[in-house]
């Protein structure tokens, strides 16, 4: 230990010193690396990442915007405008032109598709930006460097190689902006709808420049073709990630904003029939956009619609070179087409752009059963009919419960007859004495139940795919059926066609509905009578009613309703032969009669409602008497044993 009074350690430190100085150090070295971590790291990451946001908005500010105002002209005049060369592209699927003004792509249609059934044009995909209706793709760069000269929709592109886009041969375009800058783009296409965009920029500038890729898809107006209908979705749409996201117009019109970024997915403008989007590149941050330029009813449907992207950035020194790839799909929504690109091309959720809807685990079976047999067979109209037999054949087990305890409640007619002239003064008695009658004959209430419930699902899965599936637009049935999606074109109004009349829309019930109708009614006089006047007067007009409506819906659809009916009327005749049940296809019996007017005059009893009510109750807590605790026995004492004596 040091003695402080000794004059050799005059020079040396005291231990509390050391030890002081050592805090010193250990302190100061945690208060700088902790303020190094916690403080200075995040306020310079938060500066870089404003510079970045001020560097995006910038460039998000010179995105092009289409003129609001333009001298409109004919489709066909704005593809011979003289100040630019138009390159053809044909694949044999779909066919156009790509204008070197601009260099975009502003004119495609398709060879295997047309309007109607009558008018044989070509659907239009695409078109020129001062036509009637104008939707094109754009690609380039934008910079905050307002000094650099990018290309715009005014710059005139050099073709160099081929001059004819095909799937064999791609396009390549060329521009120098005289000032070190030289941009190339070159254009490929396969054998589908999908087209590969490759982006290249050389910097030859003497100086480091800093440029972000961009491509949109702008359309004026919402399409002629627009149902705006809930059964799907048309308009914007984007898979960010993993999300899809699916914008009105009328949201865009509003105001709302429509922004995210994401590594990976697709965006653009979604049709019933038809697509055009855009898949940006894959693994580097991009900004999907949306947006709207006009007025918030657009009454003159006028408003521009436009989707676009904004790649991260990039910086170029001199000398640098840099390429940038993505695709572009437009044309028909084929399921096998859109899978196949998403495999191919790791899009991701690329087959959503067919909304199947929440009943997708029903409607894509039906899709691929109704496609493959379809194929196989060369109709479709006769793929619905096999269908419509597996459909039923895979309920049977519950359809038949159901057939027989309808057959059941219409062999007790006569039973309920007798009831209701003896208890025709005492409603209680009446449904408490058909409770008991049901009870003994083993009708379940419930089981009526189940071709009804297993019928709702079925109906919008497949009217699902009838309504969004272009592989079943214009597909033909049988005679005047053309287009299985369309309503049948008959009416009944001007018999079938005999008298030269076209009736209006509303009165448009054709053949097949009232092949329906007529289904409907047999089955309705297969059925038990019901034993209320109301119910009576809705089984009496539901027909009628199904009928009406269902003649505004797909000919497929009507044509699976019907046939699903027409069996189920063999399946329920086998049943009453089988149970002795007469059988009265059309009209009613002298019984039935008696049994109808009975009903007409009271009292109305719902003796199904109340079995079908006590079932469910013991389904959920239970039959009482089960619940109920047994009385315990009454437990005598045990006799007193008696004593031997010794003798």
């Amino acid at each position: 230990m040091q003695n402080p009074n000794n004059p050799n350690q005059k020079n040396q430190m005291h231990p509390d010193d050391i030890r002081n100085m050592l805090i010193f150090f250990v302190v100061a070295a945690i208060l700088y690396v902790g303020y190094s971590t916690f403080v200075l790291e995040p306020q310079n990451e938060a500066m870089r990442a404003a510079e970045a946001q001020k560097q995006e908005q910038i460039a998000n500010g010179t995105l092009p915007q289409a003129p609001e105002t333009q001298k409109i002209v004919s489709r066909e005049e704005a593809l011979q405008d003289a100040t630019a060369r138009r390159i053809e592209i044909d694949n044999g699927v779909i066919f156009g032109s790509l204008s070197t003004k601009g260099a975009r792509l502003d004119d495609i249609a398709l060879h295997n598709y047309h309007d109607t059934l009558e008018n044989k044009k070509n659907v239009v995909l695409l078109s020129p930006q001062n036509t009637d209706f104008p939707r094109y793709f754009e690609y380039g760069w934008v910079s905050s460097d307002k000094s650099l000269n990018l290309p715009d929709k005014e710059t005139i592109w050099r073709v160099r190689g081929n001059k004819k886009l095909t799937k064999e041969n791609p396009i390549t375009l060329v521009w120098d902006n005289g000032a070190g800058l030289i941009f190339e783009r070159t254009y490929a296409i396969d054998d589908t709808f999908m087209l590969t965009v490759s982006q290249n920029v050389t910097n030859n500038t003497g100086r480091s420049v800093t440029l972000y890729p961009y491509g949109l898809v702008s359309q004026k107006g919402i399409p002629p073709g627009f149902t705006g209908r809930w059964m799907a979705h048309e308009g914007p749409v984007t898979v960010a990630g993993e999300e899809l996201h699916e914008p009105s117009y009328k949201d865009l019109r509003k105001g709302k904003t429509e922004s995210r970024k994401a590594e990976q997915g697709w965006l653009g403008i979604t049709e019933k029939y038809w697509l055009t989007v855009m898949i940006p590149p894959r693994g580097e941050e991009s900004k999907y956009s949306f947006n709207y330029r006009g007025t918030e009813k657009d009454k003159e449907n006028q408003g521009r619609y436009q989707a676009d992207y904004l790649g991260a950035a990039v910086q170029l020194g001199n000398g640098q070179s840099h390429a940038t790839e993505s695709q572009l799909f437009v044309g028909a929504k084929r399921v096998l087409t859109l899978q196949d690109s998403q495999e191919k091309l790791d899009i991701p959720h690329f087959d959503r752009a067919v909304d199947f809807g929440w009943l997708w685990f029903l409607s894509k079976p039906f899709f691929y059963m109704l496609h493959y047999i379809g194929e196989f067979v060369g109709n479709f109209g006769v793929a619905i009919i096999l269908l419509t037999i597996l459909i039923r054949g895979s309920v049977f087990p519950l359809t038949n419960l159901s057939y027989r305890s309808f057959a059941k409640m219409k062999k007790v007619s006569p039973q309920i007859m007798e009831l209701r002239e003896k208890y025709s003064d005492d409603k209680q008695k009446l449904q408490q004495e058909l409770v008991k009658m049901y009870q003994k004959e083993g009708v379940n209430p419930m089981a009526g139940c189940f071709p009804i419930l297993l019928q709702i699902p079925i109906f919008f899965a497949l009217y699902k795919v009838l309504f969004v599936t272009i592989e079943m637009r214009h597909a033909p049935f049988f005679g005047w059926i053309k287009d299985l999606s369309a309503p049948d074109p008959t009416s009944i109004f001007n018999l079938f066609g005999l008298i030269p009349w076209d009736p209006p829309a509303v009165l448009m019930i054709g053949v097949w509905p009232c092949i329906m109708l007529v289904a409907m009614l047999i089955q309705k006089n297969l059925n038990p009578p019901p034993q209320d006047k109301l119910q009576k007067d809705i089984a009496t007009w539901m027909p009628f009613m199904f009928a009406f409506i269902m003649s505004k819906f797909a000919a497929g659809l009507v044509v699976y309703w019907s046939f699903s009916a027409i069996i189920g009327i063999i399946q329920q005749i086998i049943i009453m032969k089988s149970l002795n049940v007469p059988i009265h296809l059309f009209g009613e019996t002298k019984e039935e009669k008696e049994l109808d007017e009975a009903v007409e005059k009271g009292p109305a009893v719902h003796p199904l409602s109340e079995m079908a009510e006590d079932e469910v109750e013991d389904a959920l807590f239970g039959h009482e008497e089960e619940e109920a605790e047994e009385k315990p026995k009454k437990v005598s004492p045990p006799k007193p044993k008696k004593s031997k004596k010794k003798k």
